[in-house]
């Protein structure tokens, strides 16, 4: 059966999203479900000293004995000059997000019986042209040529929630709150989808990683946990985390020691100085005002996030059902082929950038040599080779 695939490399977790066309017609996306039935992976890569790479949770237990080996944070790195240093060998950080993004295209491959009729990718609102060609000629040298190119805010205002809350001319905000980064950007609807105005850099300081670093430290204060006794903790303090966005109360599970009662109003207590600086990052460049906020990423399943917006904006505030998967599925969306002729994917309009203080330029490096990689392979598209994984 034809399809399209969307792929999202977050900054934390990598999600996928296809579309089929059954009868003539391109149906709605299906988020793909990798090795157990997950619907994520975490964007790590381990390669060992041969130039073989391993992905998800593979390269995690491949990193309890090599740690050297992990990479991780890639995509924030793409374009840089200075390569990333993993396992002792220097690799363009563009080299493995298209590794990355090969395994995917490849297990999506391998679960829909064929290669897909069109890819889309998606990138940070930051990207200008450099770091978009680098990695195209990084996917192209991975035997992925003409993959399409698409920022994760328009991504995510790809969904038929967005569209119908937001009138051709109008204004939408979006706010991405995922694990490591929160994602800003300030865009307009026209006849042919969206196009960003202003965006925000990236910034660490209200993502879900803090959130869950606040949760862990509490817990183990008001537990009284001593810091050897917290095997598994911080993984019950991000579940209690995700919990609390549908139940006023849960318990966290502190393993031989018993469970601690958490309530949504103690977690919002922590967490309101955090999200609330996020939300005023996107307010700060929300010029004009919006017809609408959309939040998508991880943590926007946090209550106190659409309070804070609707205090902040006075408008509807939109929060995708299953806010993790809403940037794959949106670019699976963008990767149905339409009737009327489209601009180039790739190209986001008329964008400015927000720079503020606390995100210092870092300096120039100099040049350095370069590894090959090796490529994990689970299915060989046509014309492409085969690489260095054992199935």
């Amino acid at each position: 059966m034809p399809y399209v695939v969307g792929i999202d490399l977050g900054h934390t977790r990598t999600t996928a999203a296809v579309c089929r066309r059954a009868q003539g017609t391109w149906g709605e996306p299906d988020v793909v479900a990798f090795e157990g039935g997950a619907r994520w992976f975490e964007s790590v890569l381990h390669v060992g000293r041969d130039g073989s790479s391993l992905i998800g949770q593979d390269a995690l237990r491949r990193a309890v004995a090599e740690p050297d080996g992990l990479a991780r944070g890639f995509m924030s790195r793409v374009g840089d000059d200075v390569p990333m240093l993993v396992g002792g060998a220097r690799y363009p950080a563009e080299l493995l997000a298209a590794t990355l993004a090969g395994w995917v295209v490849d297990e999506v491959a391998d679960l829909e019986g064929g290669p897909a009729d069109r890819i889309v990718l998606t990138h940070p609102p930051g990207w200008g042209p450099h770091r978009r060609s680098v990695l195209h000629a990084s996917l192209e040298a991975a035997g992925l040529p003409g993959v399409l190119l698409l920022p994760s805010p328009i991504a995510a205002a790809e969904s038929p929630l967005v569209r119908e809350a937001v009138d051709v001319g109008s204004v939408l905000a979006a706010c991405r709150l995922g694990g490591e980064h929160v994602e800003s950007a300030i865009l307009r609807r026209n006849p042919a989808g969206f196009e960003i105005l202003t965006h925000v850099d990236g910034s660490a300081s209200g993502a879900g990683a803090r959130l869950d670093d606040l949760l862990f430290d509490y817990v183990l204060e008001t537990a009284g946990v001593e810091a050897t006794e917290t095997v598994g903790l911080r993984a019950a303090c991000r579940e209690a985390k995700e919990r609390l966005s549908l139940a006023p109360e849960v318990s966290v599970s502190l393993g031989a020691l018993g469970e601690m009662p958490l309530t949504r109003a103690e977690f919002e207590h922590l967490a309101r100085p955090v999200l609330a600086t996020a939300i005023e990052r996107l307010c700060r460049v929300a010029t004009p005002l919006p017809a609408a906020v959309a939040l998508v990423g991880g943590s926007a399943r946090v209550p106190l996030v659409t309070d804070l917006a609707q205090d902040k904006f006075g408008c509807p505030v939109i929060v995708d059902p299953d806010p993790g998967t809403a940037v794959c599925r949106g670019a699976a969306l963008a990767a149905r082929p339409r009737m009327a002729p489209q601009p180039e994917i790739a190209a986001p309009v008329r964008q400015e950038v927000a720079v503020f203080d606390d995100e210092p330029e870092p300096p120039p490096r100099p040049p350095v040599e370069i590894t090959p990689l090796e490529p994990p392979k689970r299915f060989v598209l046509p014309g492409r080779k085969s690489g260095g994984r054992d199935d």
